[in-house]
């Protein structure tokens, strides 16, 4: 080989190998992210088999203890036999309350006389004044909110002749004098409830009568950590579904991994080859000069 051929040889082999150890850097880069994701995944794993919830004990009529999910209809509810009778505050002592929607419906009577009633939720407005819709949409439409229904009424029963008005309203029982109240629509949540209670932001009062006789009522704060009516427990609900996803992805991130350690282990025997055939062509183009140039020595 002249030393031309072997400049050029040299020339195409360092080019290789510069290209052989960029694509190694790439996959090593690439297994590193995956290394990374597989990381997302135990933690997202973990937190979906840790996660907790709270839970509100209620005794029924029968006397039977009934675990409930904590929601602020169990919180605030009155009836001894479906909430505790509380009530929610936020640490300025405002009590949270939701703004409580209600239907207030005008229609007539065989005799032309007004009518006005009003409904709180949207499944009793449905069994009395959309009877013509096929069972499974009237249970649909049965969790929908108060303004969803009245949208879709106006829109379809055009002719009842029935008006619909959607109302605001508060629980005034749940306020004693000169105190405030927070709205805040996200406090029928569960999730975002027993978010705000976890973390403090949120605090429980239970109320207890004062004055003669019991007339009166006070509010006193209590812990919702320290209540014998709430307990907090593990949520194994979503466990299987979360073990299902977990497996899934890490036996996918497994297989790209193992796809690109063995694309690695091609690169580097690729490149020792390269890095034995230049140290050859070194070899060679040394000895043409060597060859070329001698008679000056």
């Amino acid at each position: 080989m002249g030393l031309a051929a072997s400049q050029g040889r040299y020339l195409c082999l360092t080019a290789r190998m510069n290209d052989l150890v960029y694509e190694g850097q790439q996959i090593s880069q690439q297994r590193l992210a995956l290394a990374s994701e597989q990381q997302t995944v135990a933690e997202k794993y973990n937190d979906a088999m840790n996660n907790k919830i709270i839970q509100a004990k209620i005794i029924g009529e029968d006397g039977n203890v009934q675990s409930q999910q904590l929601t602020y209809d169990v919180i605030t509810s009155k009836d001894p036999f479906s909430g505790l009778g509380m009530r929610i505050v936020d640490l300025d002592g405002n009590v949270v309350v939701p703004k409580k929607e209600s239907m207030e419906v005008t229609s007539k009577d065989e005799n032309g006389n007004e009518v006005k009633e009003t409904f709180t939720n949207a499944a009793g407005f449905i069994t009395k004044y959309m009877t013509d819709l096929e069972p499974d949409k009237a249970n649909e439409m049965g969790g929908w909110n108060l303004a969803k229904i009245i949208e879709y009424y106006q829109e379809n029963y055009k002719d009842s002749g029935v008006t619909l008005n959607l109302t605001n309203s508060i629980d005034e029982s749940l306020k004693m004098e000169d105190e405030h109240f927070l709205f805040d629509e996200n406090c029928t949540d569960p999730e975002y409830l027993q978010k705000m209670l976890s973390s403090g932001q949120w605090l429980l009062q239970q109320s207890s009568p004062t004055g003669e006789n019991g007339g009166g009522k006070e509010w006193n704060e209590i812990t919702w950590q320290g209540s014998s009516q709430i307990v907090e427990i593990y949520d194994t609900s979503d466990d299987a579904a979360a073990e299902s996803e977990y497996e899934a992805a890490m036996a996918d991130i497994q297989k790209k991994d193992k796809i690109l350690e063995l694309r690695l282990e091609q690169v580097e025997t690729e490149e020792k080859a390269v890095e034995k055939e230049i140290d050859s062509v070194k070899d060679v183009i040394k000895q043409n000069i060597d060859d070329s140039y001698k008679t000056f020595a």
